[in-house]
């Protein structure tokens, strides 16, 4: 086992992480907080708080890390709960869906993040509407291309105080359906979906 030090950063999720033995190096893709201990520290303003989406690297050979935020600038966004194509987990992803923790720690909408170009895609859910984390579902489709698939994402409109389960393209990031909920589902409530035939098998 190697210990690694990275300075200032705790991340509350990590997306993704992958070895590349050209550079000796593990890159781990993470939302970090600033200031770090800002959700365990009542004294913060969490009007101050960022999520910033960041590629850490640790250098296997030398011991020491680096850290960069992925988006900056008028780019930047506050990104948290969410996933990638869970096919690719420990292996180089280029996309992430990320919920945009704003006004924090609402969710407004969600992010498609290239992390090769920088190239970010919103989806924002509308005024006094917020959701929960994306869930990225591949489509089996059999294509190679990561973002064949679908983000499924709970959105409550809390003045019309009515929810619903709308399912986006990946690629395209345009909507493809939109279904009506009896009931509420909570923001950050964590979940899966999977296929009814998986869940027979369950015991």
């Amino acid at each position: 086992m190697i210990w690694i030090d990275s300075p200032e950063t705790f991340c509350f999720h990590f997306w993704n992480a992958w070895e590349e033995p050209e550079t000796n190096e593990v890159i781990v893709i993470g939302s970090c907080m600033n200031p770090p201990d800002s959700i365990f520290n009542d004294n913060n303003n969490n009007d101050n708080l960022e999520c910033i989406l960041s590629e850490i690297r640790l250098n296997l050979k030398t011991g020491k890390s680096t850290k960069r935020p992925i988006l900056q600038g008028s780019n930047h966004l506050n990104l948290e709960a969410g996933m990638v194509n869970r096919y690719k987990l420990g292996r180089k992803t280029r996309f992430a869906y990320l919920a945009i923790a704003e006004p924090w720690p609402k969710v407004s909408g969600f992010a498609k993040v290239d992390l090769v170009t920088r190239e970010t895609k919103k989806v924002m859910y509308g005024e006094e509407r917020y959701g929960g984390e994306p869930f990225f579902v591949p489509s089996g489709s059999g294509s190679e291309r990561e973002d064949d698939g679908y983000v499924l994402v709970f959105v409550h409109d809390e003045k019309m105080w009515e929810s619903e389960l709308q399912v986006i393209n990946a690629m395209t990031m345009e909507m493809e359906a939109l279904v009506k909920l009896p009931s509420r589902v909570p923001y950050g409530f964590h979940g899966t979906f999977i296929r009814s035939e998986d869940l027979a098998q369950q015991v």
